[in-house]
């Protein structure tokens, strides 16, 4: 299709069905590439594009973010600037409607502010993470620190997964860089960084060992902080859920604000927290076996 026939039927878009059609358009002249095709170009090229949003998008059940549109774009290499403006230009009409549409509907359902024991949990259930890794259907993504206690308990979880080809995605923090020193501080005198370097190398050994079951297990190691812990079920599938536990400064791990994300209820927001797993995941080293870190004696 010529630029000038695509960027006349974006002219017309005001919703978001009248979108979806031009996004049903785009891909059809790029042979018709699958969801999870253009999820993996994604995180291969660090364009986040969860599945079930771009699924979303063609369907017109929710009108694409900005930037999944812009990877989406990307993709399927559009680059002239002038039609890259048609694009974004029919997604701000679309975006401003749903907005207005949006807020009118706060406002009738809003009378006082939610209270936060309303949003945040307490207590960290593994027994409820192992039941949702066994549930899993197509990916699990474990991101923390060291996993210290964790790990340990949902690994025949973990191996029962990758049995039944659910690929795991696990992000921990790299042992001998500044992110360690950082989680020694965090973490407080009761752990100290010898402790921590132990516990990461223990669980790194314990992962090695589902290495070998074949290639669902992907292990990274970053020089990173991250301000939270996340666990994520099936993250590109439209019945995905996320789990987050902030980070705080010693206290008890079991009683940390943690909130439940749902992508049919949080999709924007669960989109948010995908795209920060997977660029933090893309600029990850990958961890090998035999690469286990030596533990300070």
């Amino acid at each position: 299709m010529s630029d000038r026939s695509m960027a006349t039927e974006l002219s017309l878009v005001q919703t978001v069905e009248g979108l979806a059609r031009c996004i049903r358009h785009l891909l059809s002249h790029c042979g018709n590439l699958s969801l999870r095709e253009l999820e993996s170009w994604g995180i291969a090229h660090n364009r986040p594009m969860p599945r079930t949003s771009l699924g979303d998008a063609r369907s017109g059940a929710r009108p694409p973010s900005r930037q999944l549109l812009l990877n989406l774009l990307a993709a399927c290499e559009v680059r002239d600037d002038r039609e890259v403006s048609a694009w974004l230009d029919a997604l701000d009409r679309v975006h401003k409607s749903k907005s207005l549409q949006t807020r009118q509907r706060l406002l009738r359902d809003l009378t006082q502010p939610v209270s936060a024991y309303r949003f945040f949990a307490e207590l960290d259930d593994v027994t409820e993470i192992s039941h949702l890794i066994q549930q899993a259907e197509d990916e699990v993504w474990l991101w923390g620190t060291t996993l210290a206690l964790l790990i340990p308990y949902i690994d025949t979880y973990l191996g029962q997964a990758l049995d039944r080809d659910v690929r795991v995605k696990v992000l921990l923090i790299n042992p001998g860089g500044a992110a360690m020193s950082m989680l020694a501080f965090r973490a407080g005198p009761t752990w100290g960084r010898q402790r921590l370097e132990e516990r990461l190398s223990i669980n790194l050994r314990m992962l090695e060992g589902r290495l070998a079951q074949g290639n669902g297990l992907e292990v990274r190691l970053v020089d990173y902080l991250p301000p939270y812990t996340l666990y994520a079920y099936d993250p590109g599938l439209n019945d995905g859920s996320m789990e987050l536990r902030l980070g705080s400064v010693g206290g008890r791990h079991e009683l940390r604000p943690t909130f439940r994300l749902i992508r049919k209820r949080d999709g924007e927001w669960f989109d948010y927290f995908y795209e920060q797993f997977t660029s933090v995941w893309n600029a990850a080293e990958p961890y090998r076996s035999g690469q286990l870190p030596d533990v300070p004696q």
